[in-house]
């Protein structure tokens, strides 16, 4: 009786910690006042993710951001400081009626290799649905992301022009370092080309695209494949900080990145 008292506590204090959580899914005000209603707004909230609700819609132009992934057999911890909105991209909210939705995944492969990103991609669709029906216009909604987040950003360019503008993308990277396509083979030799083959079936990728030349997953050449299918549309950015894939929180032309991003931002049509 002792033990299953015990057994029963543990369930219940391990139940009640889990949703005790705080979801990080939803627009973040920065310092910005909530004029328009807003919601859900990012760790305000615990539990499931409410449906997106917002008042004049039709004036807004909203961004969402799309964090990495550490392992893809694991849910993400959207409570890394690896995984906040970078600060070269904050620059966007400075421009009048623009927010930004943090999207933290849910996730996993499950088994089945290269599947998170796919997951994920309905994850983005669902968010872009909701923002459609509140009002807001597809040309005023761009996507973002960083690592898998970048990734599964071009990945959605099946969609470019029907529900968002465009995507500004940093180190998208997929199927683990190049280091280890030998170790692991089915990552880089086979589902890294099926994914590209997928993404690049678009008629149009419209993108900016930050690459880092000291990146051990993607570095400009890996994605040049991008620039050479869609030269009018995809803008590639390529330098080196010595940061490798984490130039993103430690950009030695930071100046450089947020103008860049603001021109490209303030130029999509």
């Amino acid at each position: 009786m002792k033990f299953l008292l015990i057994f029963l506590w543990s369930l219940f204090f391990c139940f009640n910690a889990q949703a005790g959580k705080k979801n990080f899914s939803g627009f973040m005000l920065f310092s910005s006042p909530n004029i328009n209603n807003l919601s859900p707004i990012s760790e305000k909230y615990k539990g499931k993710t409410p449906e997106i609700n917002l008042d004049n819609g039709s004036d807004l132009k909203i961004i969402i951001y799309s964090h990495g992934t550490t392992r893809p057999q694991k849910k993400e911890n959207c409570t890394k400081s690896y995984n906040q909105i970078p600060q070269s991209l904050r620059i966007l909210t400075k421009t009048d009626n623009t927010y930004f939705y943090y999207l933290c995944s849910k996730a996993t492969d499950g088994g089945t290799l290269g599947s998170y990103i796919y997951k994920r991609k309905k994850e983005i669709n669902k968010v872009l649905d909701q923002l459609i029906s509140a009002g807001i216009k597809p040309k005023n909604i761009f996507l973002t992301g960083y690592s898998a987040g970048g990734w599964s950003s071009l990945m959605m360019m099946d969609q470019v022009g029907k529900k968002f503008n465009s995507a500004i993308v940093f180190a998208p990277a997929f199927a683990g370092p190049r280091s280890e396509i030998n170790k692991y083979p089915k990552w880089r030799k086979e589902e890294r080309p099926k994914q590209v083959k997928k993404m690049t079936e678009a008629k149009v990728i419209k993108a900016l695209i930050f690459a880092y030349e000291d990146d051990k997953f993607n570095r400009s050449k890996e994605l040049n494949f991008l620039k050479e299918k869609y030269p009018n549309s995809v803008k590639l950015v390529g330098y080196k900080c010595g940061k490798g894939h984490y130039t993103i929180d430690d950009d030695c032309q930071i100046n450089k990145t947020k103008k860049i991003i603001k021109n490209y931002f303030e130029n999509s049509k």
